[in-house]
């Protein structure tokens, strides 16, 4: 299956102002639009056309999803940046306690440093849960050794808060591809119709308007307008 793409160059969340400011010009000059075309637009194409831009405008921004992404991932860091205090206290007791069920070079210690600092998150929630287990198996070896429980309860939370985590970014992910691809099939079902209305008004005044023609019917100089008023004319 081919992948969705958009039918316009410029960004999606510039499509719908973009629009409203065509749907402004044509809806001024619809008479001379219906002269034209009286079929194409006859009493169907201002709903037609306002149902194409409420369905995009409904749509969540790819901003705020962009931003729920930049939250969890937030999360995720400042979760996994608790790690190496914890880890450290606990290798200097890991060392000298006596008897461990496994060797303390095994004890997996190393293994959730390495997948931290690999940025792997669901290896390290993996390596993470084998430390829990061996920690849990030598619990009174450590204790003897000054480790309390109070850390074990720290990194068991941490395990528990990076697992919710990275689930919920996958699941993020996931649905955010999808709604991509919602998106795309919308925001393309619009355009389609403002080429057709920016042909037709460069068909109406190319040669009896030619400021209006540029003005209020050439993407170019509707999209300047457009980033002026969002604060985005450097582009």
């Amino acid at each position: 299956m081919s992948k969705l793409t958009p039918d316009f160059s410029f960004r999606q969340e510039e499509l719908v102002p973009l629009a409203r400011l065509l749907q402004a010009h044509v809806a001024r000059d619809l008479a001379d639009f219906k002269a034209l075309l009286p079929d194409e637009y006859g009493v169907n194409f201002l709903p037609d056309y306002a149902a194409r831009l409420a369905a995009a405008d409904k749509l969540t921004s790819t901003d705020a999803a962009r931003a729920q992404g930049t939250q969890i991932t937030k999360r995720i860091k400042s979760t996994s940046a608790q790690l190496p205090g914890l880890l450290d206290h606990l290798e200097a007791r890991v060392r000298r306690a006596a008897p461990l069920t496994v060797p303390a070079t095994s004890f997996g210690i190393k293994e959730v440093r390495a997948a931290r600092n690999s940025g792997d998150m669901e290896r390290l929630e993996d390596r993470l849960k084998t430390l829990l287990q061996n920690l849990d198996a030598n619990q009174a070896a450590l204790a003897a050794k000054g480790h309390p429980a109070a850390d074990t309860a720290a990194l068991r939370t941490l395990h528990t808060d990076l697992a919710q985590d990275t689930t919920l970014q996958d699941l993020h992910q996931t649905s955010n591809q999808g709604l991509t691809a919602d998106n795309l099939t919308t925001l393309n079902h619009l355009y389609a119709l403002m080429t057709e209305v920016l042909a037709d008004g460069k068909s109406l005044y190319a040669r009896t308007d030619k400021v209006k023609a540029r003005t209020n019917y050439t993407l170019n100089q509707l999209l300047k307008r457009v980033r002026t008023e969002r604060g985005d004319d450097k582009e």
